[in-house]
């Protein structure tokens, strides 16, 4: 029944994802012939008299419509998984029959081999339809590094991709971990084998963390530490908390009091500290009693504690030194200082932002805002109603320019304090491809180059981002259609479809007037607008 269950959730999401998220309005009960909207290593979904197949790119039937489901993956390149009548099965993307559909759910176990359950039994059959292993085993992983783990009377152990036992079925447990390395389980203890079936640790820890960059994290009990691929001990279970690595440091937490060790297990500070930060261009910050300071990698307090430890800006947290300087405080006041601790900006501002990837940052005093940059020259003095670092998509795209208002309307300044953009628009946001900006007015979009030269005037109901996956053409709304232009703000296809997708292996899907097709990057028409 769990399998059943899987299968059928799977095939739930491949439908979302191909044909939308509504199964009566996608496919109407009259429809003889519709189409998935992308294709998948060649070929496309579609539907006709009820059942489905898969066409190409020059819409020759390749998979002809006589399944109930498809599963197409985009990681398994050789064949989809089917179901017909109930029952599961395997077809090559050349449109072989590999496995007939008379399992009760089929997986994808890797690129050659397909999992099949039959009567609750698992068992493999490679791509050329021969069978491996019979169904007999109570659960096969998916493949890594050609080796799954499988249950056996209640135990599991490990097979590689001819069906060969790696591991006799001895454990509790066993479960990937990465790159062909298992976690097992064995008297509620936890070890590590390797894809060989050869120990690395033997199970002797309450829990093991997935590995990132070659350590992950134990526990022993309450207390934690970090282990090697290759099984050596990093950091002894001693902490009552170790964060993840970044940039080459992990804090530590022992009698609430703060620390940190390196990638090599090296302890740079011992827990001492009442709050840590991470480190930032060789610095983390520290809180001592209530006061912020920073210290080296070598652990040593290169500015000592003496700023207000609390960052209650937008971006949260303690100050850190994102670039050569970071902004501190003092007495609720904002100021500026270099890795050396020496203030380059006075504690004069009520709040300062953090630097954009020019190195200028936002000033405010007396409810005034300004531009400042990284020496702690101040470019733009506070005289501007408000400012805002460029950024879109909540701060994961982000500009090297600063917005301005002036009354309502926004404009731009750039990292010399020159205005590139006057304050016209409603609205302004880097598009993070060559400087584009995106700016509206009212409720229409247009496009501006980084010197502010006027590529497209406000005219689109919308303006996507240039993706790298889109050929960075951006997709536009005119007059409720939809088309692409190109970085230049030239048409590149026409503003005339009700509806368009992302490019997928080089066609887009489109829509129009009810009727559904594909069409490459210059607009031609590859699968004609005849499909529902």
């Amino acid at each position: 029944m769990k399998s059943q269950m899987k299968i059928w959730i799977i095939g739930l999401v491949s439908f979302c994802m191909l044909f939308g998220t509504s199964l009566s309005s996608t496919f109407a009960a009259t429809s003889k012939k519709v189409l998935g909207n992308e294709f998948i290593n060649g070929l496309v979904l579609f539907k006709e008299n009820g059942k489905y197949g898969m066409i190409d790119k020059k819409e020759k039937t390749v998979i002809k419509p006589v399944y109930d489901e498809i599963y197409p993956s985009r990681s398994f390149k050789n064949f989809v998984l089917v179901k017909k009548n109930k029952k599961y099965g395997a077809v090559s993307v050349k449109g072989k029959v590999i496995v007939s559909p008379v399992y009760d759910s089929v997986e994808y176990g890797n690129s050659s081999l397909i999992i099949v359950v039959k009567n609750k039994k698992y068992g493999l059959i490679s791509t050329s339809g021969k069978t491996i292993v019979s169904p007999k085993y109570e659960k096969i992983s998916r493949f890594s590094n050609e080796v799954a783990y499988y249950k056996q009377n209640g135990k599991y152990g490990i097979i590689n991709s001819k069906g060969k036992i790696i591991l006799k079925a001895n454990y509790e447990k066993i479960t990937a971990n990465t790159n062909g390395i298992f976690t097992v389980v064995q008297n509620k203890k936890y070890g590590l084998v390797d894809h060989n079936g050869k120990v690395i640790v033997k199970p002797a820890y309450s829990s093991i963390g997935s590995f990132i960059n070659g350590l992950a994290h134990i526990r022993d009990g309450g207390k934690y530490g970090v282990i090697s691929i290759t099984g050596n001990i990093i950091s002894p279970p001693k902490y009552d908390y170790i964060s993840t690595f970044f940039n080459g440091y992990a804090q530590t937490r022992f009698n609430n009091k703060f620390g940190f060790i390196s990638t090599k297990g090296k302890v740079v500070a011992e827990p001492s500290f009442d709050s840590v930060g991470v480190f930032r261009n060789g610095l983390a910050p520290i809180k001592v009693n209530g006061l912020l300071g920073f210290i080296d990698t070598t652990g040593n307090i290169v500015i000592k504690p003496q700023y207000d430890a609390d960052y209650e800006s937008d971006e949260g947290g303690l100050f850190e030194f994102w670039q050569d300087a970071a902004v501190v405080s003092k007495n609720e006041k904002f100021g500026i200082i270099n890795k050396k601790g020496a203030v380059v900006l006075d504690f004069n501002y009520d709040y300062i932002s953090h630097f954009n990837q020019k190195g200028l940052a936002v000033i405010r005093q007396n409810h005034k805002y300004g531009i400042v940059n990284l020496a702690g020259k101040i470019i733009v003095k506070p005289t501007y109603d408000y400012m805002r670092l460029a950024s879109y998509a909540d701060g994961e795209i982000n500009g090297d320019f600063v917005i301005y208002k002036k009354g309502s309307k926004e404009g731009a300044i750039d990292s010399k304090g020159k205005i590139i953009i006057t304050a016209k628009y409603d609205r302004i946001d880097p598009l993070e491809y060559k400087g584009l900006i995106r700016v509206m007015k009212g409720s229409k979009y247009g496009l501006v180059t980084s010197s502010g030269k006027v590529l497209v005037e406000p005219k689109y109901s919308e303006i996507g981002l240039f993706y790298p996956s889109n050929y960075h053409l951006a997709s536009v709304v005119y007059k409720g259609k939809s088309g692409f232009i190109n970085e230049q703000g030239k048409i590149v296809i026409q503003p005339q479809y009700d509806q368009i997708n992302s490019f997928h292996e080089g066609l887009l899907y489109v829509k129009k007037d009810g009727k559904a097709g594909f069409i490459d990057k210059n607009g031609k028409v590859v699968i004609k607008l005849i499909y529902k």
